[in-house]
Formats: C-alpha cells, structure tokens, sequence
C-alpha cells in the first residue's frame, strides 16, 4: 500500500500527485495543450468547443439527464475551461458558475475523454482552474461528488466538510439526489499552475535539511572480510567492540543506549512467553502436562520419552534467562505434544488432549515467530589474526 500525504487543503495524494500534473505540464509548456476558458459569446469557435465539451459530458456522466447538461454549458451564467489538445480538439473540461458577491464557485461537471483519462489531465486541469479563479476573488469551491468522483477530488483538496458559512451559499446552488458535498479551500498564496514543480522543491529541501541533521548519505567501509569471520556464540559480549567499527559512534550509537534497549526487548520476550505458559495452564486441556511425568506413575515413560518437558519447567527456564531465543521456547513447547503423541496411543485421553492444546495457542506461537528476535545469542563476529 503506498503511502500518503495529507496536504494543508485536505489533499490526500500519493507521490503520483506531482508526476500526474507534471507529465501534463510538460506538454503544455511543450504548446501540445492549451487552457481555455470559454462562454457562450455566440461566435462559432466558442459554440463548436462548448458543444464538444458537452458531448464529453453527456459520454462520460450516463447518469447525469443530457437536457440538463445542454442547458448547464450553454448558460451564459456558466463558464467552461477546456483542455484543448493539438489546437483544435476538446479532450475535457469543466463547467462552473461564479457567485462573486460570495467569492465561491460551484463546479457542476467535470470530465476528461476516457481514452485519456491515466495521463494527468484531470490533475492538471484542477491546478489550472485553481490557478484561474484565484484570480477571480473566489475563495471557495463547492460541487458535488458522486460515489465515483469523491476520491479524485479528495486528491485535488477537497473535503467533505464544510467549513465555508452556511449563509454564503445555502440558496445559490442546487442540491442533488445521490451526491455528495464538498468544498476546497483557494488559497491565495499557492502558485498552482506550477504546484508540482513546488512540492518537488519542498521535498529537496526537506531532505537537504535531513541530510546536514543525518548521518544517512555517508557510507563507511566497514569490516575487512579478510580480517573478520562470523561465528555463532553464545557469550553476551561482542568478539569485536561496535565502537571500533568506523561509523558507529558518528551515528550517535552508545553502548548504554543499546543495553537499554535490549533490556526492553527482553523484557517483552519474557511478557510475551509467560502469556502463553499462562493461556497453557488455564486451558481446559492442560492438566497431564503441567508437571513432570511421575515416574512412579509410569515406570517406563523416561525410557521412551529421552528428553521430557512440561509446563512446570517452561516456566522455570523462562525465569532463569535459559531461552536465550524465540525459537528455544517455542521447541520447548512444541515437544510437550509430541513427547505426548510418541508415548500415548491416538485414542487416550492424553493424545487428544494434547491435539486440542496445541491447537489452542498455535496463533500464540505463530505470532511470538514473527515478532523481532530478542538480543542475546546471535551471528558475532571474530577478529581473526593476520599470519
């Protein structure tokens, strides 16, 4: 899942916001697309591109009565924007009306040619209304949105609540069955026509004021494979001291900081483990395993069972630090049962009950698996002597 930004407008925009608007960009500056804003002035060229406009309406809103969009585009209370594409064809647009006295705008249809809807377009001509009616006065835009649209106008800054005075526009538009409200801030300071090429010089800035903060951009050599091998220990202190290795201490790295941490870890390891030795014991199933085989019992039982476990003793290594990983505790655990299935028969008691514990805390252990290895017995490395 990508991440999001959450801009000042209630923009919520993945980092294809900029490359959206920016390859659209390109081709206008390139003069292959053109902006214009068009009326009913009655001259040929106007009427021609208001009726190819609306054709793209009427095709790409079905669900919008084609009578309403005539009278809508061609109200001379109206005003369209185009995106006219190789000087001559329409390829989408929006038509609004201005209320000026309330410096708000209502857009009634906004569409792009379908064929041309996952090159920017749509993201382009919403910057360049922007950009147009900041210049009107107008501070406010309000339309509504179906079910469909709502989230590529939540992605050009508009939101769902309203925050523009009731008494502003309450009475000057027109409410729709089945579509929802929204409204986008203008602000009066935000160069929108060049928006992409903003965002990206905000984000060079952000990571040149991380870089000079960080250590992120410098790489060290680090160890010598010649001089260093790997090897598996047990022992808590490291062959080689982390503070000796170039880049270590420069990255604001303190051995007290790291015991600090691995206490904390540890101390969720051990949390984590006693719940489960806690849901083991209170589970109905339990009760042959809580302790160790009597021997007195069962005569034969260490014969074949070589190495026996119980709960009992789970608990006891747990508290004495013996689990020195996730993986150690969870064989333990998982031997209480097949030490069980090896000795019993599939038809006693014993057998069956330890199918329905094991069963009761496998989501325990498969989650215990995938959490973060506590630190304790890992890889360490060994400084090997140059002859």
């Amino acid at each position: 899942m990508s991440q999001q930004f959450v801009g000042m407008n209630g923009e919520q925009t993945g980092l294809g916001f900029t490359n959206r608007d920016q390859g659209a960009k390109v081709e206008e500056d390139q003069g292959l697309i053109e902006f214009k804003i068009i009326t009913n002035d009655g001259t040929h060229e106007s009427m021609k591109m208001l009726i190819d406009l609306k054709n793209i309406f009427a095709r790409q809103l079905p669900k919008m009565p084609k009578e309403y969009i005539v009278r809508l585009v061609f109200d001379r209370n109206h005003e369209s924007m185009c995106i006219i594409k190789d000087n001559t064809k329409v390829i989408g647009g929006i038509c609004y009306r201005k209320y000026p006295t309330q410096r708000f705008a209502e857009i009634a249809f906004l569409a792009i040619t379908a064929t041309l809807q996952v090159k920017g377009y749509g993201t382009r001509l919403m910057n360049k209304f922007k950009e147009h009616i900041q210049k009107q006065d107008v501070e406010y835009l309000l339309t509504y949105a179906d079910n469909y649209a709502i989230g590529y106008f939540r992605k050009q800054g508009f939101y769902q609540e309203i925050k523009m005075q009731p008494e502003r526009w309450k009475g000057f538009i027109k409410d729709y069955d089945g579509g929802t409200l929204m409204e986008c801030y203008v602000h009066s300071t935000i160069d929108y026509g060049n928006i992409s090429d903003l965002i990206r010089e905000q984000k060079q800035q952000m990571i040149d004021i991380i870089k000079k903060l960080t250590l992120n951009d410098r790489v060290y050599p680090g160890l010598d494979k010649q001089n260093y091998k790997v090897e598996n220990s047990n022992s808590d202190k490291p062959t080689v001291k982390p503070e000796s290795i170039q880049g270590i201490l420069e990255s604001g790295w303190t051995l007290d900081d790291y015991n600090e941490l691995k206490k904390q870890k540890e101390k969720t390891f051990m949390i984590s483990c006693q719940q489960i030795i806690d849901t083991m014991r209170k589970h109905k199933s339990a009760w042959p395993f809580l302790d160790p085989v009597n021997k007195d019992d069962v005569p034969d039982y260490y014969d074949v069972i070589t190495d026996p476990i119980d709960i009992k003793t789970i608990e006891k290594k747990l508290q004495s630090n013996q689990y020195t990983s996730k993986d150690l505790f969870i064989k333990d655990v998982k031997r209480i049962f097949t030490n069980c299935r090896n000795y019993n028969q599939p038809d006693t008691i014993y057998f069956k009950c330890a199918n329905e514990l094991e069963r009761s805390i496998d989501d325990y252990l498969k989650k215990l698996k995938d959490e973060q290895q506590i630190p304790g017995v890992s890889k360490k490395i060994k400084k090997t002597s140059n002859k």
